[in-house]
């Protein structure tokens, strides 16, 4: 691995974590209610992060299947999901592909990351390390929104452990 990846590694595997804690103890009820009409729900959010970790490791050339049947793969809103993924279906798969890009990530070379990306990404050299830094940043953001979010709920606040 390269060390000039480890710290976007550790974040990746910390977003891992943090995605847990923060689903910790969530009913499927509370993951289904929006606060209200512009706000989205953790069942979004969370499907929204597994989605987004399986479109990584396709950036990365792995060929990881769009999860849920694809239903959240163009999604712009969550009114263009029908039928949202429950939490019973979100935790499982994002334990799948998270093991799946973790291990990508352990075996990346210098020229895969100094390489040109494929996809333009704001505020990021335009290199595969440049992806992954947005990437880990999307994902950190909505980690973010969805502690929030367990506060709404009356849980207590996201555990760092």
């Amino acid at each position: 691995m390269m060390e000039v990846l480890a710290p976007w590694r550790d974040l990746f595997r910390l977003n891992t974590r943090l995605f847990r804690n923060a689903l910790a103890d969530l009913s499927e009820e509370s993951g289904a209610a929006r606060p209200n009409e512009r706000t989205n729900n953790v069942a979004f959010i969370a499907g929204h992060l597994v989605e987004t970790r399986a479109w990584t490791a396709r950036y990365l050339r792995l060929a990881t299947p769009p999860p849920f049947g694809g239903v959240l793969e163009h999604a712009t809103g969550i009114a263009d999901i029908p039928v949202l993924p429950t939490l019973a279906d979100i935790r499982p798969a994002w334990d799948a592909v998270s093991a799946t890009l973790v291990g990508r990530l352990e075996a990346l070379t210098a020229g895969e990351l100094d390489a040109p990306s494929s996809q333009r990404f704001p505020g990021v050299a335009p290199t595969v390390l440049g992806g992954l830094a947005f990437l880990a940043q999307h994902e950190s953001y909505h980690v973010g929104q969805l502690a929030l979010l367990r506060k709404y709920h009356g849980l207590p606040s996201m555990s760092y452990r």
